[in-house]
C-alpha cells in the first residue's frame, strides 16, 4: 500500500534534516573528509537544499578546495538568495583570495538582510580600504563601533584609514582606544608611536614603543622606532643596540642601515659607519625605488 504524498515528504524532510546534524557534527569535529562526502551524497538527494550545499562549501573550504567551495557556495545563494550567510561565507572565501571587489559586493548583499552584523561591516570596511576607498571604509568602521563599541581590530583599522589620510590626531585616538580594549595586539602601539615620534612627543613615543617591544621582542618596528627615539635624545649608544636589533632582523632595510652608519658616525666609529653607509648604497643600487611609503606602511 502506497503511502500518502504528505507522509513521504515529511520522510525525506526528517531524512534531510537527519543528514544536516550529521554534515554539521562532522565539520564541528574537524572530520572533513566524512562531512564533505556526506555532503556530496545528501546534495544527490537533495538537489534544491541550500543548506546542504552551504556546508558543502564550508567543508571544502576548510580543506583549501576553494574553487570547488566557490561552486557550493554559490549555488547556495541560487537556490536561496534570501539567506545572509550564504554571501558572508563566500565573501570569506573571496577576502582569503584578495579578491576585494567581489568579497566588497557580497558584504554589501549580506548587510542589505542583515544590517547589524558588526563583524560585517567591518569586513567591508577593510576590503574597501583595500581598494583605496577610504572614505566609504571610515564609515563602515564607524558603524561597526557604533553596533559594537569594543569590536576588536574595528578603532584599529579605523585608526589606521585616518592615518592613510594624514589625519594623525583622530588616528592616534583609535590606536589608543584598541591598546584600551585589545592589549595584547601589538601593531597598534608602533603606529601609536610613530605619530607621537612624528609629533615630537619622543617620551610618549618611546613608551609605546617599549610596550611593543615587551609583546614581541623580535619586533622591527618596535626597535626601529625605540631607536629612533633615542637618535632624537641624543642617547647614542643605546640607539645602536636598539638598531643593531633591527637589521638584524630586517637586514635589507636601507632606513634601519642609514639610521646606524648615523649612529656610528655619532659615536665616533667611523670605520662602522663607513661600512654602514657601504651596505646603504649597496641596498639602494639593488633597490632604487626603496621608500618609506604611505603613512603607516612598515618599514
Amino acid at each position: 500500500m502506497a503511502l500518502p504524498a504528505a507522509r513521504v515528504r515529511l520522510y525525506a524532510q526528517a531524512s534531510e534534516a537527519a543528514y544536516e546534524d550529521r554534515i554539521a557534527a562532522e565539520l564541528s569535529s574537524g572530520r572533513l573528509e566524512d562531512a564533505i562526502a556526506d555532503a556530496r551524497r545528501a546534495a544527490a538527494l537533495y538537489p534544491r537544499s541550500s543548506a546542504i550545499q552551504q556546508m558543502l562549501g564550508a567543508g571544502l573550504f576548510k580543506k583549501g578546495q576553494k574553487d570547488a567551495a566557490r561552486v557550493a557556495f554559490r549555488r547556495a545563494i541560487e537556490l536561496d538568495p534570501k539567506i545572509p550567510d550564504n554571501y558572508y561565507d563566500l565573501a570569506l572565501l573571496e577576502l582569503s583570495d584578495n579578491r576585494l571587489g567581489d568579497a566588497a559586493r557580497l558584504l554589501e548583499k549580506y548587510l542589505t538582510l542583515k544590517p547589524d552584523n558588526a563583524q560585517a561591516h567591518l569586513l567591508l570596511g577593510r576590503a574597501e580600504h583595500n581598494l583605496n576607498e577610504t572614505i566609504p571604509a571610515i564609515a563602515q568602521f564607524k558603524k561597526a563601533l557604533e553596533l559594537a563599541p569594543d569590536l576588536p581590530l574595528a578603532h584599529y583599522h579605523l585608526g589606521f584609514a585616518y592615518q592613510s589620510q594624514g589625519d594623525l590626531k583622530p588616528a592616534l585616538e583609535e590606536f589608543k582606544k584598541e591598546i584600551e580594549i585589545n592589549p595584547t595586539f601589538y601593531d597598534s602601539y608602533w603606529l601609536a608611536g610613530e605619530i607621537e615620534l612624528e609629533q615630537g612627543n619622543l617620551d610618549g613615543a618611546a613608551e609605546l614603543y617599549r610596550r611593543a617591544l615587551a609583546l614581541r621582542s623580535g619586533g622591527f618596528e618596535g626597535h626601529y622606532g625605540l631607536a629612533r627615539v633615542l637618535m632624537g635624545q641624543k642617547k647614542w649608544t643605546e640607539a645602536e643596540g636598539e638598531l643593531q636589533k633591527a637589521v638584524s632582523i630586517r637586514p635589507n632595510n636601507v632606513e634601519a642601515h642609514y639610521a646606524l652608519a648615523r649612529t656610528y658616525a655619532a659615536l665616533g666609529k667611523k670605520d662602522d659607519a663607513a661600512h654602514e653607509f657601504k651596505i646603504v648604497a649597496d641596498l639602494h643600487a639593488r633597490q632604487p625605488s626603496t621608500g618609506s611609503g604611505i603613512a603607516g606602511q612598515r618599514h
